[in-house]
């Protein structure tokens, strides 16, 4: 079996500036919903916990240098929650259009 050495110390650069950009992120997030975006605060708010859970996922949990296979197979996780989300949108409207 042929495992790679991996030296840990060569990633701490990476994983402080990626802590810094958490950070930041986060204060930006706080301070937007206090802006008077009125639905536009959820968007933003959304925006930017994405861009955490990318940078979370990605450099802190190693995803970006997994083999290919990883990344369809968290690719077609996504495709499915996103229909689950349009199909319960879907219900949710047709809920509210039946009441009236």
């Amino acid at each position: 079996m042929n495992e790679e050495t991996h030296d840990p110390t060569k990633q701490i650069p990476a994983y402080v500036k990626v802590f810094g950009l958490l950070l930041v992120l986060a204060v930006i997030n706080v301070a937007a919903s206090y802006l008077p975006l009125g639905s536009g605060n959820l968007g933003v708010g959304l925006l930017v916990a994405g861009t955490q859970a990318i940078l979370a996922l990605g450099i802190l949990m190693h995803f970006f240098s997994e083999k290919k296979t990883v990344h369809y197979l968290m690719g077609l996780a996504v495709v499915f929650v996103a229909v689950l989300l349009v199909l319960f949108l879907c219900c949710y409207v047709d809920q509210l259009n039946s009441v009236k």
